[in-house]
Formats: C-alpha cells, structure tokens, sequence
C-alpha cells in the first residue's frame, strides 16, 4: 500500500491498483449522504429513557429476590405466591385438570424429616426439570389430637426455608389429587 502525507504532515493510506482511490471513496460518502440533514438540538431525544430504579438482581446465593406471600382462607385453603406470578399459572393450580411431574408422600415423617425431604424433592425436581409437583402432607387424622402438624411446617418450608428459592407459586392441591391433605407447586424454571 503506497503513503502520502496529508494535512498536518499525517501519514494516509491510499490503495494502489485496483482499489478505489481516497477522492473516489469520499465523492462516494458525499454522494450516498448528500440528502442527510443533521438534528437540530430541539429534535435530538434520546430513543429510551433513562431507568427510573435500578433493576433488581437476586442475591449472590441464587434466592430469588421477591418473596412469597402466603394467603390463608377459612376453609382450610393456602396460596403462595410471588408478585409476579402470572395469573394463569394460579389458574392452573387449582385447575382439576392439573397433571403433577413428580410426587412427595411426608406420611410417617417427624416434621424434621419432612423440611429435609421437602427440601431435597423440590431441589431435585427444580433441576431435572419437573415444575408441576404434588407434596402429600395428610390431613392429620391419625396425627394425636388429630390435628396434623406438616401441613402448617411444609407451607413454611416452601415460603420461608431454604426450599423456597425453587417455588414459584403454591397451593392446597385439588380435590382429585388429595385437596386439603397435599400442596401442589409450580416450581421456578430457572436459578
């Protein structure tokens, strides 16, 4: 490539032989552009606006940054949910159609056994893909004083405890798939 000097005693490179020459390629630009008028500073605006809030990022140990909430209803019926869950997937969770990916059967547990258990079927079936789970806590008929006590510790599991970060939305299962004895949950997509 030949080098001439140009204003201010610079060095420009100008293609020898079969390349266009500097004046042919800046003809070229005046040509292509020759219609082009630069804004006026009354029309510049700025094509997105500036954030409002800065964005909210999870914390460093993959928990989701938004809570659950837990609703409680008369009739013995619970809903967790995160603010942003969408409406349908609610919908979905009562929905006597609903089809479950994995199961979780807490009879016979202390309520010890059953957060660990809880924990490790909600982890597992996080990562493996499975989102529609069913966990059966009972309804407490053969508990003494025939009050069960999982139910009240699982709900707190999946909103407050570790097995939390995984769940999207929950609530007492549908009648077909055991009603006030089970919790179903639609568990996050990813961490």
């Amino acid at each position: 490539m030949a080098r001439s000097r140009g204003k201010g005693g610079k060095d420009v490179g100008q293609r020898g032989g079969a390349g266009r020459s500097s004046k042919t390629d800046r003809e070229a630009l005046q040509q292509a552009f020759a219609d082009v008028k630069p804004l006026g500073a009354e029309t510049r605006k700025r094509v997105m606006p500036p954030p409002k809030d800065p964005p909210v990022r999870p914390a460093a140990s993959g928990q989701p940054s938004e809570p659950l909430i837990v609703e409680h209803e008369g009739n013995g019926l619970v809903l967790g949910k995160r603010r942003s869950t969408h409406a349908s997937i609610l919908d979905s969770l009562e929905d006597p159609r609903l089809e479950v990916d994995a199961e979780c059967d807490l009879h016979g547990h202390t309520v010890r056994e059953a957060e660990r258990a809880v924990h490790r079927f909600v982890r597992d079936c996080q990562q493996s893909g499975k989102r529609w789970v069913i966990i059966i806590v009972g309804k407490g008929l053969h508990s003494p004083g025939g009050k069960g006590t999982l139910k009240s510790q699982t709900v707190d599991a999946l909103s407050k405890r570790a097995p939390s970060r995984f769940v999207l939305a929950f609530r007492t299962a549908p009648r077909h798939l055991g009603g006030t004895g089970a919790l179903v949950a639609r568990l996050v997509d990813r961490l």
